[in-house]
């Protein structure tokens, strides 16, 4: 990945830090933009104290406008884009499907799939004027089976798998490569408050994964880069499930 510039939109935390190291680690320069100032700036920091190169930028992938000004970060900075990795999203609240508001939903909807498409809006452009390259979107294994009182969430990221293979089949003879990730659950600074906050859930989260254990973020970071390198050139349209196995887990026999 020397002489490439990556983005990651929300690098300012958990698995968007780990593929933001990542991809410097491979020789990228890194775009670290989110939502907060001072996530995307530490992720800049510890990029740089590794002896990368990385500019970070505020954005809310609900707006245009916000998307627009990092992609012209990248240009401005770097000079093109050539590997992205979506990431950031907005959960719904847990709650039955006719109990959740409008407004919920359409929060919901807002950054985690009209997020998407208003980034790879803009992105796709500047990577084919640059060459060629790669998007990952980051969905979830909600979006390929559903999940109970996370209706909108999982509409959304379903939503995210197929608008992929949409941008994939527009982009396969324009150098442009699109892929999706579908983690299960990952140990993030989000995910721990969620089951410190519900100790009861704990053990059926952990459970709900053959593994019996959440993804370190770094794991995730590693699906990410690899559909971004040279290692899967022949992979577009493709969904890649993260998910400690949480679709082949019976929740009938015991294993």
């Amino acid at each position: 990945m020397k002489d490439k510039t990556a983005l990651v939109m929300g690098g300012g935390a958990g698995t968007g830090r780990a593929t933001a190291l990542a991809f410097a680690r491979g020789g990228a320069r890194v775009v670290v933009a989110d939502i907060r100032e001072a996530g995307a700036q530490k992720t800049q920091a510890l990029i740089e104290e590794a002896g990368g190169e990385a500019v970070s930028v505020v954005a809310n992938m609900a707006y245009a406008d916000d998307i627009q000004r990092v992609v012209e970060t990248c240009r401005q900075a770097y000079g093109g884009l050539h590997l992205v990795s979506n990431n950031a999203a907005q959960a719904a609240p847990n709650k039955p499907l006719t109990e959740l508001g409008e407004e919920e939903w359409d929060r919901c909807m807002g950054v985690t799939l009209k997020g998407v498409w208003l980034c790879m809006k803009y992105q796709l452009p500047l990577i084919e004027a640059s060459g060629g390259g790669a998007i990952v979107n980051i969905a979830s294994v909600s979006g390929i089976r559903g999940e109970v009182f996370q209706s909108a969430y999982a509409a959304a990221k379903g939503g995210v798998i197929t608008l992929t293979k949409a941008a994939a089949a527009e982009y396969a003879r324009r150098g442009v490569r699109v892929n999706t990730v579908c983690p299960g659950g990952i140990e993030t600074d989000g995910m721990r408050y969620y089951l410190e906050s519900m100790p009861e859930m704990r053990e059926r989260t952990l459970n709900a994964h053959a593994m019996g254990r959440l993804a370190q973020p770094e794991e995730i970071a590693d699906a990410v880069v690899y559909l971004c390198s040279e290692q899967a050139s022949f992979i577009t349209g493709h969904d890649l499930v993260v998910d400690g196995g949480v679709l082949v887990r019976s929740n009938v026999i015991e294993t």
